[in-house]
């Protein structure tokens, strides 16, 4: 049926790449969903021509020199807890791709809000984005986008701005305290803080208790809440050097 189709296309689903051909497809290998995910593995599968006939067989290049018995690791490619836990049912501690995607939009009661909206139609934007924020940075896209959601009129012609590079300093501290605000707001969605959550896993036997799906769901949850105010920390600090500087001149 479907989910079975489906489940044996995400477990083991692999991207080969065709030394020959110089092309890569997607292939079905067997005992591919064995090996685990690690987010810093660089091995690599790949579709090998066999000396002396037609055939073709797939190699697994391991990252680096494992010792018997070791567990070789493999990458199911650049996915943030929340695509592990949906995709294959788990979330990892460390995991330099995790991401918390924060909806931003255009304020409805902006005074150039009609012209904005004609601005983004122009080149092909909508009104309502969303953006990843990972734990050590955000998009450059995402600034861009609050320096235009924060312009006002003062600012001159949307068609004259370069959004890559500051507008104002008075323009560059509303898009940061904008970030933030997104960001509080985001974390208000959840019924626990993070606080909570670290309590809850840390209590071994209150944790047991949770069946392995609600453990990986804390789990996330708790991860997000920490991509959340590492870029309100960040916030803070761009708004308090941009005010120091305005101070010094």
């Amino acid at each position: 049926d479907f989910r079975w189709a489906m489940a044996m296309l995400f477990s083991r689903g692999v991207d080969l790449r065709d030394e020959d051909a110089g092309t890569g497809q997607l292939g079905l290998v067997p005992y591919a969903d064995l090996l685990n995910h690690s987010p810093y593995s660089s091995s690599n599968f790949n579709l090998n021509s066999i000396p002396f006939s037609k055939d073709k067989e797939v190699v697994l290049y391991a990252d680096r020199p494992y010792a018997v018995n070791d567990q070789v690791l493999i990458t199911y490619g650049q996915k943030s807890n929340a695509e592990l836990l949906l995709l294959y049912g788990f979330v990892i501690d460390r995991n330099r791709f995790d991401e918390v995607e924060l909806r931003v939009s255009l304020a409805e009661d902006d005074p150039r809000y009609d012209e904005k909206v004609e601005f983004l139609r122009s080149v092909g934007l909508t009104p309502t984005q969303a953006f990843p924020l990972l734990i050590d940075r955000y998009s450059n896209e995402l600034v861009q986008f609050l320096r235009l959601c924060c312009a006002t009129l003062a600012d001159g012609p949307l068609g004259s701005l370069r959004f890559n590079d500051p507008i104002s300093v008075s323009n560059e501290v509303a898009v940061f305290e904008a970030l933030r605000e997104g960001c509080n707001l985001a974390l208000e969605q959840y019924p626990e803080t993070e606080e909570e959550d670290a309590k809850l896993m840390e209590n071994s036997q209150m944790f047991a208790v949770l069946s392995r799906r609600q453990r990986m769901a804390v789990k996330l949850r708790r991860n997000e809440k920490r991509i959340l105010k590492r870029t309100i920390r960040v916030c803070d600090s761009e708004i308090a050097e941009l005010e120091a500087a305005t101070r010094r001149q």
